[in-house]
């Protein structure tokens, strides 16, 4: 019989060290990682975004401006070279060179044109110096013509009526034929004026056209316009570098940008839109120097959105204007921004997984005691580790991390 409760008790013994390694009562850290204290403290939301950095204001270097003529027919112009990204240069410094081929190419059209115009020109004239003398000789003729039908018609007096009255109709038939001469005179010059005009006209056009041509092919070397730092524009086949075409509708080659004025440009999600505003506080971290912290203030928000450079989505361009001026920093660095939008001194929080439910209810695990039990929240705003709490609980409650029940 005591063999029998031996065996029970230690049965028992046994069970019970099994049920204390299992729950580790005596690991604090295990029941603090299970639970959590509800705090009051300064709580914000914020969105994080990427940026580059850009001057706010900036010098342009575009193509020739003649180059935007209609009457060229030229749309893009290679560059052939151009200087290092972020060299300094000064005033009248080359920046780039333009590929002259196509302005090359349309100068000897436009030569070819000239000289058949010029031809046409000369023939014009010729012809009109015949047609207008035979013309003239034809007119003198009517006249003396007209002039023997009038003797005629005088030495007449003495003849029959009949003789007379032929002579009167034939000096009225000489009368029109010599006016009728005139008229075509007249026409003759008219047409040979107006082919001579027109060829004018047309030589006028493309000497006009050649000296715009001439005057491109003098400013394809791009030289730079003030002292600055060079840094590429985009053009039709993205960021502006040799090899890629400029032109009218993408005329810019490279900017000088006023360090002093630097803006980091970012696209905000059309989800995010509506928490930033102008005026907004954000926080800036250069990707380039980690360890140094910048602050800045949204200055400008797009109306209207765009797609994102490089991604499947709508975004709005939002500028923000840095609080102060470093010399290290410069156009085109990445930044990421962190825009506060909205901030509470003395906000109850707790921990994100904390928090179970869905929009229309959330709840946490209150622990009252050994017990715990379904507690109702209201939020008001969450960032990357906290919901902010309304109301459902107090400072100091004690809430489960995992849903146990």
């Amino acid at each position: 019989m005591q063999n029998k409760k031996g065996v029970v008790i230690i049965a028992v013994a046994g069970l019970l060290l099994i049920l204390l390694l299992i729950l580790k009562p005596w690991d604090s850290s295990s029941a603090k990682n299970d639970s959590v204290k509800v705090t009051k403290g300064e709580f914000e939301t914020y969105i994080t975004e990427m940026g580059e950095l850009k001057a706010q204001v900036a010098l342009d270097i575009t193509v020739p401006e003649v180059s935007y003529r209609r009457e060229l027919d030229i749309w893009d112009l290679k560059i052939l070279d151009i200087v290092e990204e972020g060299k300094i240069i000064e005033k009248g410094d080359h920046v780039a060179t333009l590929d002259p081929t196509v302005v090359v190419e349309r100068m000897k059209d436009v030569d070819q044109k000239l000289d058949g115009y010029y031809n046409s020109l000369e023939n014009a004239k010729l012809d009109s110096s015949l047609t207008l003398s035979a013309a003239r000789e034809s007119i003198q003729k009517a006249k003396d013509h007209v002039l023997d039908k009038e003797i005629k018609l005088q030495q007449s007096t003495y003849e029959s009526k009949a003789v007379q009255r032929q002579s009167k109709l034939e000096l009225e038939q000489a009368r029109r034929s010599l006016a009728k001469t005139k008229r075509d005179l007249e026409k003759q010059r008219r047409k040979m004026k107006v082919s001579i005009n027109r060829n004018l006209q047309k030589i006028e056009k493309y000497e006009r056209r050649k000296k715009l041509y001439l005057q491109l092919q003098s400013e394809l070397d791009i030289k730079s316009p003030a002292n600055g730092m060079i840094v590429y524009g985009f053009g039709y086949q993205g960021k502006v570098k040799a090899g890629v075409s400029v032109g009218r509708y993408a005329p810019l080659i490279a900017t000088l940008p006023d360090l002093s004025s630097l803006i980091s440009e970012m696209y905000v999600k059309e989800v995010n839109i509506a928490k930033i505003a102008v005026g907004n506080k954000v926080r800036i971290t250069i990707d380039a120097f980690p360890d140094k912290k910048f602050t800045g203030e949204i200055v400008k928000i797009a109306n209207i959105g765009q797609e994102i450079p490089g991604e499947y989505q709508n975004g709005f361009k939002v500028e923000v204007r840095l609080d102060s001026f470093h010399v290290d920093l410069l156009p085109s660095m990445t930044t990421t921004n962190v825009v506060v939008t909205g901030l509470w001194e003395d906000a109850l929080m707790i921990p994100k997984k904390a928090v179970y439910g869905n929009d229309s209810l959330r709840y946490v695990m209150k622990k009252s005691g050994l017990n715990s039990a379904k507690q109702e929240v209201e939020l008001g705003g969450e960032n990357d580790e906290f919901f902010r709490i309304i109301s459902g609980l107090e400072e100091g409650d004690v809430v489960l991390l995992e849903d146990t029940k």
